[in-house]
């Protein structure tokens, strides 16, 4: 018998195997497809407000049906057909269709399983971190993987390991179940029981200025450092970078929170971004523009861990899914609109320089917001100790 550990993990692997594959690449395959910067921006910017919808309604509705074992894999099977369609169109409506309906997809699969995984932790949250880095693990390989293809054949092969690889997420899914039945709340119900907590509001904001700021950076980092004088390889290694950074920091979540403070933890992610910010403002050789990554890592994975936690610890009963498809709306899906967006519009006003300018300025002011926000968190350590749900 597989244990429900296990096959987090695996899931985990195959996810994060497909978002390697897709997100360095897919600003490149749209250049490559003609497309202007402020098109990309708007198009990444569609694809965000399609996961902005869908991110919170397949966490409900994996809450309302929290028996049945298909509703991530689902997800997961309409991502990889959207993928398969995305590869073959080339007209812009055809294109913007086709990736709003992967990010659709999309974006149902994580918040679940972030869900399901934090199950198997229980109410030592700061474990979580040693099951997702599995994914940055093999998001590593995935990079690296595509980029090596893509340099000897086409930026088109990026879409044969995606789909391999969500359908491959959809098969390990079935065996994920929740272990937390409790009485279904009505189909909305817990969205709005999540959405009307004031802890979680104030988070959630906070959260939404950080990593807004950091995703207009990210949608055009692969255009940047290709810009620059990057070859694709580099470009896929710069991810790989951040990610190589994120797995130590995952697997000593647990001690770090226990002696530094899950609050001050996300403090220093977002401080993270803000570093990041300021040096590729600073840098233009293609070798350490790329190194930035490491800060990338740093903040990505201090945030992430920090606020699926962070979240959990805050979610009413019964609305495990749907919290974490809030967060998930809220960080892949407005702030991926609003950064995109804004982030193509100063970049073709002013060029890739001067929109790290407005990003870094961004970094700043999100950083205050935030610590303004957990302040009264800050002088608390999280150990080994359990700390009882929020039900407010």
């Amino acid at each position: 018998m597989i244990s429900q550990t296990v096959r987090a993990r695996a899931a985990f692997v195959t996810l994060y195997a497909a978002v390697g594959a897709m997100f360095p690449y897919l600003p490149v395959y749209y250049q490559s497809l003609g497309l202007r910067l402020d098109v990309i921006g708007l198009l990444g910017a569609l694809s965000a407000a399609a996961a902005l919808i869908g991110a919170p309604l397949w966490g409900a509705t994996a809450d309302r049906f929290a028996s049945s074992r298909l509703v991530m894999p689902a997800a997961a099977v309409a991502a990889a057909v959207a993928a398969a369609v995305l590869a073959m169109v080339v007209r812009p409506l055809q294109v913007a269709l086709a990736a709003s309906a992967l990010a659709l997809g999309m974006s149902g699969v994580a918040p679940i399983l972030d869900a399901r995984a934090l199950e198997t932790v229980a109410e030592d949250r700061n474990r979580y971190g040693r099951l997702r880095v599995w994914g940055s693990g093999s998001f590593i390989i995935s990079v690296l993987l595509v980029g090596w293809l893509v340099e000897r054949t086409d930026i088109r092969a990026m879409f044969v390991v995606l789909v391999a690889t969500l359908v491959a997420t959809a098969f390990v899914g079935l065996g994920l179940r929740s272990r937390n039945l409790v009485s279904p709340l009505p189909h909305l119900r817990g969205l709005a029981l999540v959405l009307r907590s004031p802890i979680l509001r104030r988070f959630l904001l906070a959260i939404l200025l950080v990593w807004s700021s950091s995703t207009a950076i990210n949608a055009f980092l692969s255009i940047h450092l290709v810009a620059i004088g990057a070859p694709e390889s580099l470009v896929g290694a710069s991810w790989a970078i951040g990610a190589f950074v994120e797995i130590p920091l995952m697997l000593a979540y647990p001690w770090l929170g226990a002696r530094i403070g899950l609050e001050r933890l996300v403090l220093i992610g977002a401080l993270a971004f803000l570093l990041r910010a300021v040096a590729l403002i600073l840098l233009r050789d293609p070798v350490l523009a790329t190194l930035t990554m490491a800060l990338h890592g740093v903040g990505f994975a201090l945030l992430l861990v920090g606020g699926v936690a962070y979240v959990s610890r805050h979610a009413p009963e019964g609305t495990a899914a749907t919290a974490q498809g809030v967060l998930g709306a809220t960080v892949f899906g407005l702030a991926a609109i609003l950064g995109p967006g804004i982030g193509g519009a100063v970049a073709e006003l002013l060029d890739m320089s001067g929109m790290h300018v407005v990003a870094g300025l961004g970094s700043a002011v999100a950083l205050l917001a935030l610590a303004w926000t957990l302040r009264g968190d800050l002088g608390t350590v999280e150990g080994s100790q359990v700390i009882p749900m929020n039900r407010t």
